[in-house]
């Protein structure tokens, strides 16, 4: 799938290529949630329209009444509503233009200034004939079913089942169990949740979703466990999940390259199934309002990390160095 965009938030124009596992990279501010969140809001929208859709279908098939039949395209502008303020208008243009690129079809979603929408392509032509088509209905209960025309991208917050791989991995390689709403560590329940546990019982409890979109999962984690982390990733997105992460990190980022780079995975303690695409972006910010976008090369399985990560890496070493020279000249 490719996304690209116009006056998006602080971005005058972007253009990413969205693999099954994707990270951006960059500082705050520069339009990494925006972008992720863009891309979740449009799928999310249409991926509940055509459950709509469906279930209208569904009725007029088992011949219930029902109202007319409903045009996918309505049904599509009514959810997008939901998502207005994930589709910011950059400062000081009247609109914003968000496009998706997937088998061959377009879709192009504007959202003027005012937050009025406006839709044109013809991708949710095809979604409503692939639904139409693939569309199995059940005479005995309310049951149907039907093939998307793709899975969305869809934010954490909007997952609401349990993630089983997930679960798995973070009770055997922390020995966290999540249960409900009930988290476990080290056999003993957890009131005072850390930080790191909470971002992991999120990941297992709310990370059911196909395609997901994790916003800084490296929070709070130490660096033996942010590996740890590429590694699932890794692992999940060749089993046919997505991942599409916003981070600070250059060393989660460093991780996945090395993955992707690494003749046999395996001799880095991970079982795959097939080579996962991976795709890494990185968000440069000029100033507050204006960012831009550019694809990273990891071939080579290395990531240079970003000016604005080493400026403050160097002012750390010299408060580092300021304060010892300042202990030493006290003794």
């Amino acid at each position: 799938m490719r996304f690209e965009a116009v006056n998006l938030g602080p971005l005058g124009r972007v253009e990413v290529e969205v693999a099954p596992l994707t990270l951006f990279v960059g500082v705050n501010r520069s339009g990494k949630s925006i972008v992720a969140r863009a891309l979740a809001a449009v799928t999310t929208a249409l991926a509940r329209a055509e459950q709509r859709y469906a279930g209208a279908l569904a009725k007029r098939r088992r011949g219930w009444y029902a109202e007319p039949k409903p045009f996918l395209v309505d049904l599509f502008y009514e959810e997008l509503g939901n998502f207005a303020f994930d589709l910011p208008v950059r400062v000081g243009a009247r609109s914003t233009v968000v496009r998706l690129v997937y088998g061959g079809k377009i879709l192009v979603v504007e959202r003027d200034v005012l937050g009025n929408p406006k839709v044109e392509g013809d991708l949710v032509e095809a979604a409503a004939r692939r639904v139409e088509e693939t569309l199995r209905v059940s005479a005995r209960e309310d049951f149907f079913d039907y093939e998307p025309l793709f899975y969305p991208w869809t934010t954490l917050n909007a997952c609401n089942r349990l993630y089983p791989a997930a679960a798995k991995w973070i009770a055997t390689a922390f020995d966290i169990v999540v249960a409900q709403d009930t988290i476990y560590e080290g056999g003993t329940e957890v009131r005072n949740l850390s930080s790191m546990v909470v971002s992991l019982a999120e990941l297992a409890r709310r990370g059911g979703c196909r395609n997901v979109v994790l916003e800084e999962p490296e929070a709070h984690l130490h660096d033996d466990a942010v590996f740890e982390l590429a590694k699932f990733m890794y692992v999940e997105a060749s089993r046919g999940k997505g991942f599409l992460i916003t981070t600070h990190s250059d060393l989660l980022t460093a991780w996945i390259a090395a993955l992707s780079a690494h003749p046999d995975p395996r001799e880095l303690g991970v079982e795959i199934e097939g080579r996962p695409p991976v795709r890494v972006y990185r968000f440069h910010l000029r100033k507050i309002g204006d960012a831009y976008v550019e694809p990273v090369d990891i071939r080579g399985g290395e990531v240079d990390m970003d000016e604005a990560q080493l400026k403050v890496l160097q002012n750390l070493e010299r408060a580092i160095h300021a304060v010892k020279h300042a202990m030493r000249a006290n003794r």
